[in-house]
């Protein structure tokens, strides 16, 4: 980039030369005419001189002899500082500048201009070289009145010209003395005055400098001259308004990233080349890792062709509008996706992608159609079996009353399986709420053990069950629990028990903590649980016997009760039991949840 020149260097410069060129033009014409001045100075100067020498010689003359004549002009051109010459007929009579002896060897003075001027009646005047002298000569010549009959005498005086042009020099060098000082002082108020010039520009460039920088409360209150006002009022208007604004869109901008982070959907901004700029926090529950690749196509984020063929369908400008696909995820994530295009302020096309999470809505809807199925399953057979035993009351009743009893224990029987099947659904219900624990959660673990042997002894006393309960370790710490919910589990996991012990037989109930939770333990000898059923053991409504009511009423929904509980306590409850199916060496079902 050329270097250029600052304002101040230019005014100065500028200023400077314009002035030099104006004073050596008024040096010029002045020096002119003061040559001219001079020289009528010379000339009148000079008539007078000869006006005088004449006067002198016609009150010195008349002369005896031609030497004495020769002898006063002498005299007369030595105290005048002049050459006086004095020519009859082209003779020279008498010459101040030379011996009377070598008058005779003179030229012939006849033709000279300014003699011949002076014969004509005129003021005779020449400039030549003089070779009687060697030197330039200012000769100014006048004819001498004389007696009739007689050659006219011309009388001519003469000063050497490095006499006059010295006396111009020294006017020259009076008048260069007089302009030199006016040029240094003009040259020292324009650099003041270019310095008072640049430094309001100086002033008026850090300001703008400083609004482009962001301190819009910079404002300019002074300025050098009446010009500058309109300027600095414009900038400090400009940035009282860039600053206002400013506000606004940095409260919009913040407005925007407050609901950018806080949407509840996952949102991807790409940029005009199809590669990933940011991307809100909810993006992690649909992608976890798709903060990690910011800078590349959204292929690699979401591992999905779908959504990076719509992307470039899009960013390739084959259709403006917003489109919108359900996808699915390879995580089990279900996403409502909607691709917005829309173009820069360089009218580049960009695309941003927003994801709704509709996983736990697809999850919610299958949950409600398999419980409504699992609900219809588990109802159907209990009331179809009420209504024959019913209508076989009401139209053929047996004569034998303990038939009839046997047929009312059958409908009860049903009934109350049926209570324990929408008691299950509603505890179901309810423990799967879930949402944020409470911080006041807190729940005595050897509470809710009392409590449930409490609850279940009637139920083991008719199997004749002994419920044992292991020495428990001293200071066991409470649960981040609901004191009902803990004992909900208490009392599912006790009463699944014994409902699977065989008669005369004994459940052991243990806890032990490791300082960060407590563990629960119900250890039954029942049949055990094989492997394949060990893994849905925890559904609702799955029964390894697969027998719809057995002869203690289960409705399969009391595990899957317990594992939503302990879920949403941020525990977790599972099932040791390694033997297949009749081994006889019973299952271990525990509990853990975290301490207080």
């Amino acid at each position: 980039m050329p270097r250029v020149q600052s304002i101040q260097m230019r005014v100065l410069l500028w200023g400077w030369g314009v002035l030099i060129v104006g004073l050596a033009l008024a040096f010029w014409r002045y020096s002119a005419s003061l040559d001219e001045e001079t020289a009528r100075d010379f000339e009148r100067e000079t008539l007078t001189r000869l006006e005088t020498v004449q006067w002198l010689l016609d009150r010195g003359g008349p002369f005896k002899e031609p030497r004495d004549r020769h002898d006063f002009l002498q005299t007369l051109a030595a105290n005048m500082g002049m050459r006086i010459s004095l020519i009859q007929g082209g003779e020279v009579l008498a010459d101040s500048s030379r011996a009377f002896g070598d008058l005779a060897t003179m030229d012939d003075h006849s033709t000279r201009p300014e003699v011949l001027a002076a014969l004509g009646n005129e003021l005779g005047k020449a400039t030549r070289h003089s070779t009687t002298l060697d030197r330039d000569m200012i000769y100014m010549a006048r004819k001498l009145p004389g007696q009739e009959g007689e050659d006219a005498t011309v009388l001519r005086l003469a000063a050497p010209v490095s006499q006059v042009r010295m006396h111009m020099q020294r006017m020259r060098w009076a008048l260069l003395a007089a302009v030199i000082p006016l040029l240094l002082g003009s040259g020292i108020l324009l650099y003041l005055l270019s310095r008072t010039l640049t430094s309001g520009i100086a002033q008026f460039t850090e300001a703008a400098q400083a609004i482009g920088e962001g301190d819009y409360r910079r404002r300019i209150l002074f300025y050098p001259a009446a010009e500058f006002q309109p300027l600095a009022e414009a900038i400090n208007r400009m940035a009282k308004k860039i600053k206002k604004n400013m506000k606004v869109i940095e409260n919009q901008r913040g407005e925007l990233w407050a609901m950018f982070e806080g949407m509840t959907e996952g949102v991807m901004v790409l940029d005009t080349a199809g590669r990933i700029l940011h991307v809100n926090p909810a993006m992690s529950a649909i992608f976890p890792r798709a903060q990690e690749f910011l800078g590349r196509a959204p292929l690699e984020a979401t591992m999905s062709l779908e959504i990076q063929n719509l992307v470039d369908t899009l960013m390739a400008g084959e259709t403006t509008e917003p489109v919108s696909r359900q996808i699915e995820l390879k995580n089990r994530h279900c996403a409502e996706m909607t691709v917005v295009p829309f173009r820069d302020h360089k009218f580049r096309p960009r695309v941003i992608l927003i994801f709704h999470d509709t996983s736990e809505q697809k999850r919610v809807e299958r949950v409600l159609r398999d419980f409504v199925a699992n609900a219809s399953h588990q109802l159907r057979t209990p009331l179809t079996s009420i209504r024959g035993y019913a209508e076989t009351l009401l139209d053929a009743p047996p004569a034998d009353d303990a038939k009839r009893r046997e047929f009312l224990d059958i409908i009860r029987a049903n009934a109350v399986h049926m209570s324990k099947v929408i008691a299950g659904m509603f505890a179901l219900a309810k423990s799967e709420r879930g949402g944020k624990r409470p911080k006041d959660l807190n729940a005595s673990v050897l509470q809710a053990l009392e409590h449930a042997l409490m609850n279940c002894t009637f139920a083991a006393q008719e199997k004749d069950i002994h419920l044992e309960v292991e020495a428990l370790p001293e200071g066991l710490p409470n649960v981040a629990a609901d004191p009902d919910g803990l004992l909900q589990i208490a009392d599912n996991l006790l009463d699944n028990a014994i409902k699977y012990s065989p008669m005369g037989t004994a459940v052991r109930i243990s806890a032990e903590t490791d300082g960060q939770s407590v563990t629960m333990r119900f250890h039954d000898q029942g049949p055990g649980i094989s492997p394949e059923d060990q893994k849905r053991i925890f559904e609702r409504f799955f029964r390894a016997d697969n027998n719809d009511v057995d002869g203690a009423g289960s409705a399969g929904l009391g595990l899957a009760i317990c594992r939503h509980i302990a879920r949403n306590y941020g525990g977790e409850v599972w099932v040791d039991s390694p033997a297949d199916k009749g081994a006889g060496n019973g299952s271990v079902f525990s509990v853990r949840l975290p301490v207080v």
